[in-house]
């Protein structure tokens, strides 16, 4: 086989490079929405995801989308959203807290949960989370726009103190503890959960969950953006590259590659003569050798052979010596062929003395072949 030149070899190796980009992209791409997504992920279809709540909120017809950017970039989009940060992984930053004090002054509602999510609302709130309790009832301290339909609620609670500030009020709680609170800040709306229990996936639908879901974002139309930035969730290469027509091109260059490696793959291949067609087909070998057996006018060596093979496949099926008689084959053999031992004692008897009669013509061979067959057949399942 000749060897392959070197424009042919950069070819293969552009196509191949290709496949393989287009591979880890599309990896890439899908890899969000892994079942280890922390709790309070959207992401998240676990008993502490928050999955089933945003889909709620988007069958509701509410205008909601995840956000992978940091908290800075929320609100260029309406003057008014409704941001959602449930249970975050890390303390906010100062950036983060000036941002959000932007977007509650200029009308915006931002719900938090958590111990770190109390961060994003204050700078005193420490995010220390302590040991976090069984689940508990929490009833309403007062009247409020978040207590509508909702009296009473369920939380884990483990934070302790959440030290948001004087115009933080408590709307829940149990004994001297409270788990919500909301504040007026500017033209906006401040509420902290103490836990995401009420949104989860296996509590939401606990009565008042939902309702104080829908009381914390208020009257539609609003826009929601639930963030999963702070829940590790960033803007990938991927994403950026699906906004241009980088997409576009790497599917065009692995159709080319693959087209490519076909054309190599067709020249290189070993040049075979054509297999030559069978000058006879077992019909016609059948025909030949009934020809044969009929001017030799011997039907003894059609029941040899016919005997012979009904032997064998008796013995394969019984599994005994090949030395047996026939009376003692017809013993073990009997039942796999559905027949008396008698009966077939005597069908291996007729047959071995027309084999061993010279005189044995063709039409008294050809009953005993026949039934021969026939149990041949059975053995092998016809």
């Amino acid at each position: 086989m000749p060897a392959p030149r070197t424009g042919e070899l950069t070819v293969i190796g552009v196509a191949v490079a290709g496949v393989v980009i287009v591979a880890i992209s599309a990896a890439v791409g899908g890899s969000i929405g892994d079942d280890t997504l922390p709790s309070g992920s959207t992401f998240s279809y676990g008993p502490s995801g928050t999955a089933a709540a945003y889909q709620t909120l988007q069958r509701l017809g509410y205008a909601i989308h995840r956000n992978i950017q940091p908290v800075s970039s929320v609100g260029g989009e309406t003057d008014e959203p409704v941001l959602i940060l449930t249970n975050p992984a890390e303390p906010a930053s100062n950036q983060d807290r000036r941002a959000i004090q932007a977007l509650l002054a200029g009308g915006g509602t931002v719900l938090a949960t958590g111990c770190a999510g109390a961060t994003y609302l204050s700078s005193a709130a420490t995010g220390i989370e302590a040991q976090p309790s069984m689940p508990q009832t929490y009833t309403a301290r007062r009247r409020s726009p978040l207590t509508l339909d909702a009296g009473s609620i369920s939380m884990t609670a483990g934070c302790g103190s959440p030290m948001l500030g004087e115009r933080y009020e408590p709307v829940y709680g149990n004994g001297s503890h409270d788990v919500v609170y909301e504040a007026r800040i500017g033209r906006g709306r401040a509420i902290w959960w103490e836990g995401t229990t009420p949104i989860e996936n296996r509590t939401i639908d606990r009565p008042g969950h939902l309702e104080l879901l829908l009381n914390a974002i208020g009257p539609s139309p609003r826009t929601i953006v639930w963030d999963e930035f702070s829940h590790g969730q960033r803007a990938s290469l991927w994403s950026y590259l699906a906004m241009t027509p980088a997409p576009w091109a790497l599917a065009q260059l692995a159709v080319v590659g693959a087209a490519a490696v076909l054309v190599f793959v067709r020249r290189r291949l070993p040049i075979r003569a054509r297999v030559p067609l069978a000058r006879t087909n077992p019909l016609e070998f059948v025909d030949t050798m009934a020809g044969l057996y009929g001017r030799a006018k011997s039907g003894a060596a059609a029941a040899a052979i016919a005997r012979t093979r009904l032997r064998r496949l008796l013995l394969a099926s019984s599994g005994i010596a090949p030395s047996v008689s026939d009376a003692h084959l017809a013993a073990a053999a009997a039942g796999r062929v559905s027949m008396a031992p008698l009966e077939l004692r005597e069908l291996l008897e007729a047959a071995e003395r027309a084999a061993t009669d010279s005189s044995t013509s063709a039409p008294t061979a050809l009953p005993l072949v026949r039934r021969m067959q026939a149990v041949s057949a059975r053995i092998n399942g016809g």
